[in-house]
């Protein structure tokens, strides 16, 4: 596989700074731009030697560009692929990072074409912004590539080729799909954790959560992420999210009747269903992904 020669990454937070820091150690000849809405930030990033070059602009960002990784939050894609459309190099590869796929794929192909590949590398933390950045973030973590029947094989292979190169293993898969997958193995887990970290702080005695042990923390850990950006999430994949909030209302209404009716046969069976399921997981990345 060869690198990749010209890359504009947009978004310099926890994905697009540990893309760019990934490239810097894979492959330091493939030069970087990096686009950016905060001077600040955009001048830390060339103090770091990160990027080649850092725009505000992001018709500059994609001059001469053979590969364009959108990473900021799923929103702003489409007025950003409206206006670097009409710029974009022949032969340039978009891509992006986003953890909803539907709404991405149905905004932006028609924007940007069959160039256009969507994507979604399942890797991250509560942690956000570009000090959580790490090289090793996409480390044998998954990459979920969901290509439109009519996508050219082409830039299909350039978006595979470019996440494999950062350490990603590559499934494909249709974009509904990926959102009704995602949102159970992934938006689901977020959502209870908002929930579960209520419960105890909107219902219990000041200063229960100073008691919690060990599993408190490992369930709610993801609940310190970022709440705009989740809200923003949760929204864009609403009708799965609701789906899945709603299988597992089921779930935990099962559970509180057979404790109800003291079925500790039909509860030992429950959990031992769970254990089971639990403990065939393949072993993380480096640190939890998201």
């Amino acid at each position: 596989m060869s690198s990749p020669g010209r890359v504009a990454i947009f978004g310099p937070g926890l994905i697009g700074g540990s893309i760019a820091l990934a490239l810097r150690a894979r492959h330091p000849e493939t030069k970087i731009s990096i686009w950016g809405r905060r001077p600040d930030q955009l001048a830390g990033i060339l103090k770091r030697g990160i990027a080649d070059a850092v725009e505000a602009d992001p018709v500059d960002a994609v001059r001469n560009a053979d590969l364009v990784i959108l990473c900021t939050p799923v929103g702003a894609m489409k007025e950003l692929a409206a206006a670097i459309a009409p710029h974009l190099a022949p032969g340039a590869v978009v891509t992006d990072a986003g953890s909803v796929k539907v709404s991405v794929v149905e905004q932006l192909t028609p924007i940007l074409g069959k160039r256009f590949v969507g994507a979604h590398p399942m890797a991250g933390s509560e942690r956000s912004g570009l000090s959580a950045a790490r090289a090793d973030l996409f480390t044998g973590a998954p990459c979920i590539v969901t290509p439109v029947p009519e996508g050219d094989a082409k830039a299909i292979a350039t978006a595979c080729d470019f996440w494999r190169q950062l350490g990603c293993t590559i499934t494909m898969m249709a974009p509904l799909e990926h959102d009704r997958l995602v949102a159970r193995i992934s938006h689901l887990p977020h959502a209870l954790a908002f929930a579960l970290v209520n419960l105890v702080l909107d219902t219990l005695p000041p200063g229960s959560q100073n008691l919690a042990g060990g599993s408190f923390r490992d369930a709610t850990r993801v609940a310190a992420s970022d709440p705009a950006l989740w809200t923003g999430i949760l929204t864009e994949n609403r009708t799965e999210v609701a789906a899945s909030l709603r299988e597992m209302a089921k779930l935990l209404k099962s559970m509180a009747g057979a404790l109800g009716d003291e079925k500790s046969d039909s509860l030992l069976d429950f959990c031992t269903r769970a254990k089971h399921h639990r403990d065939s997981l393949p072993l993380p990345p480096p640190e939890e992904t998201r």
